[in-house]
């Protein structure tokens, strides 16, 4: 890797001053005069190539065991000039034989702010294991002797090394670094290096001829750095920007090929819950750090995600045909694909006639016949035999449509309790029925024997009087299990999500989720099975590596959720938002997109395993994601 140049801080002297006339002798340090040298990059704040002084930054001057410790501040605005840093304590330092500052101040642990001489006389200078990160800030720790009359010059403890990660996922909490926990390697992040390598001497004070060595605290056993990363916006997540951290780390005394490495650091992005994004853990081995230099590398990133509307009037609900979004779509409940190329769109109000969407000419045609009585609401379906199957819930049965002849059957099978979905698996044909809270097995079929092979509304989800469970939607895995969303409301208000996980045989293999309804899109929690939260979600769909999509319609806005497994039982099931981020609807496309609060279904391209549709029927659109 290539080091960008060097990092190093030049002070102006001290200002001197008498606190009283009677210790005329005695010299205060109340001011430190401080500026960036011209040919250097010396700073660890930068706006672009610039390295400035940031306003309120800090730094701890420590005078002598006798006379403490306080904290400077520099008031001014940003400068890469000269900036004047002032003591705001009452504390007045005085100069002694081992005073030195040290800077950015540490004020995480008040019984650490003060930085102690250990025995012997060496420093213990801490390096925090967490961080609030900011764009561009770097809090790689700098040390400079405080003596009476001389200039005042920082030098780097340590090392840093520039991590940008791109098309972070908008639920993700934290970027980590960690190095092995080998007690036997020299190269653990907060390894203590050896007093022959320390600036001070055995009996205290400083040895000019030595450099400063970053000493840090264990931290806790763990040996890892994390950058809380919640405050970056949704650009700094995204592709064309992604997120830059410099991390700082100690740079080892034992050299390897004349390099200080680090043999291998583990980089991820975790949730709130300190789970790892899946997919973000990446490794580096024998990663240069050097003092004073900035390491980057390569970047790196998650799939993208980019939104655009291919049908629809955005925002105008209609039954115009025609091509892309010069056509008017209804309010959208189902994605059913009739065939590689030809989109089938159910629709609960208007006509109630299916819209077809063709991907190549992005044409919307509408079906000569209607789907189902003009009360009836066509939901969720699937083909089977070559004939597409709709749930009618508001009629309470499956109708049939023909692609070939646009006949329709009004009653291919009778399903109580309002059916919202119908799929099949196996020569098995699988329904639910959101009111009467119950998954039916028909075998060998619609026209086979029926039977419950899951009944919802007989859970206990800690529901209250007046309140039901209902089940909203279903997918069915390669080994034949049901994934089923749930909701606990009362009337239409939902108090919890969660998502089932039905074994053929009729048992419950896995409960995903926390039981706990987010109060809005943007409070969704990601993260494992316990702890992640859901919205509404209204449609699922199973990519071809097993990972589930979910659409989530609900408070300010829609969102498309993930949930990743690698265990058959479910058991290390986590749940991550790939698009969405609470924000407003808005017809952007690309990263910064958002859907509208009722999204309702998802639906894969059955050639393209990187393409997927969403029935945005809030805003009358069906718009299209390409995972880069």
């Amino acid at each position: 890797m290539i080091a960008v140049a060097a990092l190093g801080v030049a002070m102006a002297s001290c200002a001197k001053e008498e606190r009283f006339a009677e210790e005329s002798t005695v010299t205060h340090i109340q001011v430190l005069k401080a500026r960036i040298a011209a040919d250097d990059i010396t700073k660890t704040y930068f706006d672009g190539a610039t390295f400035k002084w940031k306003k309120n930054d800090n730094c701890v001057v420590r005078s002598d065991n006798a006379n403490g410790f306080s904290t400077f501040t520099f008031t001014g605005d940003d400068t890469d000039g000269e900036a004047t840093f002032t003591n705001a304590s009452d504390d007045h330092l005085v100069y002694g034989q081992n005073s030195f500052a040290i800077y950015p101040a540490n004020t995480s642990t008040e019984g650490d702010k003060h930085y102690p001489l250990e025995e012997g006389g060496s420093l213990k200078i801490p390096l925090k294991n967490s961080y609030t990160w900011s764009d561009g800030n770097v809090e790689a720790p700098m040390l400079a002797r405080v003596e009476s009359g001389t200039p005042l010059e920082f030098k780097h403890l340590g090392g840093c090394l520039k991590v940008t990660y791109k098309n972070v996922p908008p639920k993700a909490a934290s970027l980590v670094v960690s190095a092995p926990i080998d007690e036997s390697s020299s190269y653990k992040i907060c390894n203590t290096m050896g007093s022959t390598e320390n600036w001070t001497t055995a009996g205290g004070g400083f040895d000019p001829s030595k450099t400063p060595y970053l000493r840090a605290y264990s931290h806790s056993g763990t040996y890892s750095i994390s950058f809380n990363i919640s405050s970056a916006t949704p650009a700094q997540r995204s592709s064309d920007e992604g997120i830059t951290v410099y991390i700082p780390l100690p740079v080892g005394p034992v050299e390897s090929a004349g390099k200080n490495v680090y043999p291998k650091l583990r980089i991820s992005l975790t949730f709130a819950d300190g789970t790892d994004v899946p997919g973000s853990v990446r490794t580096a081995s024998n990663v240069q750090i050097e003092r004073a230099k900035i390491k980057p590398m390569p970047a790196i990133s998650l799939p993208k995600y980019s939104i655009e509307v291919v049908a629809g009037k955005d925002g105008t609900g209609g039954a115009t045909d025609g091509t892309g979004t010069e056509a008017q779509l209804q309010q959208l409940r189902g994605l059913v694909w009739l065939d590689n190329n030809t989109l089938a769109l159910t629709q609960s109000n208007g006509d109630r006639k299916l819209r077809m969407y063709n991907k190549t000419t992005s044409a919307v045609t509408t079906s000569t016949n209607v789907i189902g009585a003009a009360s009836g609401a066509p939901w969720q379906g699937a083909m089977n035999g070559g004939l597409l199957y709709i749930a009618n819930k508001a009629s309470n049965v499956i109708n049939s449509y023909n692609p070939t002849t646009g006949e329709v059957v009004a009653n291919a099978a009778s399903v109580s309790g309002g059916p919202m979905c119908v799929r099949f698996h196996g020569g098995d044909a699988y329904v639910i029925a959101r009111d009467g809270g119950k998954l039916y097995k028909y075998t060998g079929g619609l026209t086979g024997v029926q039977s419950t092979l899951f009944d919802f509304s007989a859970l206990d989800l800690g529901s209250t009087s007046g309140e039901k469970n209902y089940p909203l939607t279903l997918a069915i895995d390669s080994d034949g299990n049901v994934i089923v969303p749930v909701s606990c409301a009362k009337g239409t208000s939902p108090t919890a999500y969660y998502v089932y996980v039905i074994k053929p045989d009729g048992s419950v293999l896995a409960k995903i989720g926390k039981g706990v309804k987010a109060a809005s899109v943007a409070a969704l929690a990601d993260g494992a099975s316990s702890n992640a939260t859901f919205g509404a979600p209204n449609g699922i769909a199973i990519d071809n590596s097993g990972n589930i999509f979910l659409a989530e319609g609900d408070t300010n806005g829609g969102v498309i959720r993930k949930i990743v497994k690698t265990a058959s039982d479910y058991s290390d099931a986590v749940v991550m938002t790939v698009l969405g981020c609470g924000s407003s609807y808005t017809t952007a496309v690309g990263a910064t997109a958002a859907f509208s609060v009722n999204i309702m279904d998802v639906a894969f391209d059955p050639v393209n395993s990187n393409v997927f549709y969403v029935a945005d029927q809030g805003r009358y659109t069906l718009r299209k994601v390409t995972i880069e």
